[in-house]
């Protein structure tokens, strides 16, 4: 190669040089846009995410507010009953088969409120000891009885749909170990 030649490829491989230089940070530049408007979006996604966060706390308070409100509100009906049977009791003196009665649908009434909201009563009496759904409180003997059986229910156990809202007290029989 003539000296031409050599100073000629010198020349274009430092237009070359100069043009990739050019192309290179022209892509960092479009690589640092790129990234720039990516830390905003996730930036905004995370401000999203955290208001959805706060608006699911705030309408979970609300709906819970709202079921204690209902489930309250059908309890002022039992309160205000019970109290008219105590008015008719203390007005009416001695009768106090009209009391027994005014109690009786009273309680029924609040019966029918706890069924609808899903609370059950724990059926225990004459029946095997269940420590998961009752709460021994005391034992007796009584050969005739089996053991480990429910002879009385001393509280009663309610559960709300499948879990236990209030364990039944009961006493149980148990038959002393054959020593």
């Amino acid at each position: 190669m003539t000296d031409q030649q050599i100073e000629g490829a010198d020349a274009g491989d430092a237009v070359d040089a100069g043009d990739d230089m050019d192309t290179l940070r022209q892509q960092l530049d479009e690589a640092r846009q790129e990234a720039s408007q990516n830390y905003d979006k996730f930036l905004r996604t995370r401000a999203d995410m955290e208001n959805f966060r706060k608006r699911m706390e705030r309408t979970s308070m609300e709906r819970a507010a709202a079921a204690r409100k209902e489930i309250l509100t059908k309890l002022l009906g039992v309160k205000d009953n019970l109290q008219r049977a105590l008015q008719y009791g203390e007005s009416h003196g001695d009768n106090s088969e009209g009391i027994i009665e005014g109690v009786k649908l009273t309680e029924y009434q609040l019966n029918q409120i706890l069924s609808q909201e899903g609370v059950a009563r724990i059926d225990a009496e004459g029946k095997p000891f269940d420590p998961t759904d009752e709460e021994a409180v005391q034992t007796v003997h009584d050969p005739s009885t089996p053991d480990h059986q429910v002879v009385q229910v001393v509280r009663e156990g309610y559960t709300y749909k499948d879990e236990v809202l209030r364990p039944a007290q009961v006493i149980v029989n148990v038959h002393p170990d054959a020593e």
